[in-house]
């Protein structure tokens, strides 16, 4: 709530947008969620929420996995099939390393409609046209140039750091050529009407990164760092303000799973009509 009281946003005006790791990424993810589905802000998924859709998916299945060591083996967990029951995972507890318990752990926590505003959340959310701005696009990790949109590679766009220049194959791998490198200069040659802007998270390493054509958002709050919000305030059917802001956040990675309650907790939104203008956008 901090970053909203410093960004002034205002629900009956302003356009919260989510990039991505609502989820698995604090001690209150749950009330994250709460607070996104009340302010109907829009969101796009990023790699922790389509971690956590699969492990919904799987407890909503007839897939009955192993028990975790912090899982109470309640009556959550189906029983050993009979016939017609539920296939049971036999992996043993070493291949199951991955934070599978964990996100089990919260999935059985969250309430239908939580699950539904996660599995609404789109891999690309189209902004539409932003006077100044142009064509922009919300993404949680990045997006390949030259590739259209709709052809774009689901897993990439929640988890590129970097691309191959020879395949042109997005990997996690931060030490590679950074995908928003590519991706501004190939915005240069294309005509200024068929350009497109990204705003982005995930790259907490590389910190703030603001491009003509990319803006990195993600300042590594759940790690002690900073949360940033990026507020376009809309002056006229031809400019617009961009503006970021931040605010201090505590080091919540031994907390995770721990609710304590979104008050207690700053968000990145996306903002729309603050200061009497045409319109205005914070993302």
């Amino acid at each position: 709530m901090t970053l909203l009281a410093v960004t002034r946003y205002d629900n009956h005006t302003d356009q919260l947008v989510f990039t991505g790791d609502l989820v698995s990424k604090g001690p209150a993810s749950p009330s994250v969620v709460d607070f996104a589905v009340e302010q109907h802000a829009s969101c796009v998924r990023g790699n922790h929420e389509d971690r956590i859709m699969l492990a919904y998916r799987d407890l909503k299945s007839h897939l009955a996995t192993l028990h975790g060591p912090d899982e109470d083996q309640d009556d959550s967990i189906p029983a050993p099939p009979g016939p017609g029951g539920p296939i049971w995972d036999n992996l043993d507890d070493k291949f199951l390393s991955h934070g599978d318990y964990v996100d089990r752990k919260f999935v059985k926590s969250i309430t239908t409609e939580q699950a539904s505003y996660l599995a609404a959340c789109p891999t690309i959310l189209d902004v539409g046209h932003i006077p100044g701005i142009g064509h922009t696009v919300a993404v949680h990790a990045g997006l390949i140039a030259g590739v259209d949109l709709q052809n774009q590679d689901p897993m990439g766009i929640m988890n590129m750091k970097s691309v191959d220049l020879k395949t042109h194959v997005p990997s996690r791998d931060p030490k590679g050529t950074p995908w928003f490198k590519l991706w501004n200069a190939y915005q240069g040659i294309l005509p200024t009407q068929d350009r497109s802007t990204v705003i982005y998270g995930h790259d907490a390493k590389r910190g703030l990164q603001m491009n003509k054509y990319t803006k990195g958002l993600d300042t590594g709050c759940v790690e002690g760092g900073k949360l940033t919000a990026l507020v376009v305030t809309i002056a006229n059917a031809k400019e617009s303000i961009e503006e970021t802001m931040s605010v201090k956040c505590k080091d919540y990675r031994g907390l995770k799973g721990k609710d304590k309650g979104w008050a207690d907790l700053p968000f990145m939104p996306i903002k729309e009509d603050e200061h009497g203008g045409t319109g205005t956008g914070q993302f």
